[in-house]
């Protein structure tokens, strides 16, 4: 790349940078920081491959000393996230768009990393991961290379979800669709009143597994077995 266009490409980013941040402060001082998100509109990043590197600034720069006593920090700016990265990318119509973010030397744990994930996005989540990663995903991959926290794939409904180290409780609760490997162990609740996909559990497991499945066809298991209902649906836990 020549000089001039990695200077291009360097203010591009701050200025998408310095507007999120005043995006960010914008909806903080709004009474319902969830709905307000579902209105905003977010910057466009013209090409995929900038998304990481604009994100992965806006979180060094972000001024936690400001922000860190917020009662719902963790929340609020996984949800932030996720709808800046969901907004972008259903707009592309380039393949699937791999996004890495460095959260290892952040002081807070996110949750809702990755909520309704769209199809084309692979999120790689470097390090810990709160509650709620995935919820009711739409599609794509998410994986978390650290632990993950409780109710990991909610409603997900397609899209694959990868946890390298270990899971909370009630991981696939009513899940619809998609797949969550956890090479790890995992808590209990896992697969509670799921509709259809698959989760597969390489590690250790608690208690309650596979709860009030709605299974579709009857899978043998190392400890478990789901039987066939009358609504013929696919749901498989699979313990390796």
């Amino acid at each position: 790349m020549e000089e001039k266009e990695k200077i291009e490409e360097s203010e591009m980013i701050k200025k998408i940078v310095e507007e999120l941040k005043k995006i960010w402060a914008g909806n903080i001082r709004k009474k319902s920081f969830t709905f307000s998100l579902s209105e905003t509109t977010f910057p466009k990043v013209l090409s995929p491959s900038l998304l990481e590197r604009v994100l992965n600034r806006f979180l060094k720069e972000f001024d936690w000393k400001k922000f860190k006593r917020r009662e719902y920090l963790e929340t609020e700016l996984g949800l932030f996230i996720s709808a800046f990265l969901e907004k972008n990318i259903s707009s592309q119509e380039n393949k699937d768009i791999e996004v890495r973010l460095k959260v290892k030397e952040i002081p807070i744990v996110f949750k809702f990393l990755g909520y309704q994930n769209p199809k084309k996005l692979h999120l790689i989540i470097d390090g810990n991961c709160g509650l709620y990663a995935g919820k009711e995903m739409v599609g794509g991959k998410i994986i978390i290379k650290g632990n993950c926290g409780d109710s990991v794939g909610q409603k997900m409904r397609g899209g694959m979800i990868i946890i390298k180290g270990n899971c909370g409780d009630c991981a696939g609760w009513i899940m619809q669709g998609g797949k969550i490997i956890i090479k790890g162990n995992c808590g209990n609740f896992i697969g509670w009143n799921m509709r259809n996909g698959k989760i597969i559990i390489k590690g250790r497991c608690g208690h309650h597994i596979g709860e009030k499945m709605r299974g579709g066809e009857s899978v043998s298991y190392t400890h478990l077995r789901a039987h066939e209902t009358s609504l013929h649906l696919v749901c498989r836990l699979l313990l390796e």
